[in-house]
């Protein structure tokens, strides 16, 4: 199924992945020539990989009957169809939707605010106001 629109990980966060990691390269290549010691350039490199792969992470996928969540790239997906989704709200830097499993179990998700751009939140808020029942009180937006 094609979907309706793909919410990616913000850019800067994607980017701390690089920074952190060549920051640790470099200090690891110094640790090992004063030292002898390069544990860190394992963590630096590891770090810069998932920093490379983190750039093209598509967080939310909007689809006509479901959302596809993917919170990391060794994550799995999740699955949400919007007759599933309870409430929907954002809570401390946090984006909550809440929903019921095909076992009927409440579940929920969190997202990081900062994980996504502003526009992708607004959109998705459109979305969910558009696919599910639930009144007014749900809501992404920030009010400031």
């Amino acid at each position: 199924m094609e979907p309706i629109k793909e919410l990616t990980l913000n850019k800067k966060m994607a980017n701390q992945y690089l920074i952190m990691g060549g920051v640790a390269l470099l200090v690891g290549m110094i640790l090992f020539a004063l030292a002898g010691n390069g544990m860190l350039i394992g963590f630096g490199i590891l770090f810069m990989i998932m920093g490379g792969l983190n750039k093209n992470l598509k967080v939310v996928t909007i689809h006509n009957q479901y959302l596809e969540i993917k919170l990391g790239i060794i994550a799995s997906k999740k699955l949400i169809k919007y007759n599933q989704i309870t409430s929907f709200s954002i809570v401390k830097k946090v984006l909550e939707l809440h929903y019921i499993d095909e076992a009927n179990k409440p579940k929920k998700v969190r997202i990081q605010v900062k994980a996504l751009e502003k526009e992708d939140i607004t959109a998705l808020d459109k979305v969910l106001h558009e696919k599910t029942d639930l009144e007014g009180t749900n809501s992404l937006i920030l009010i400031k």
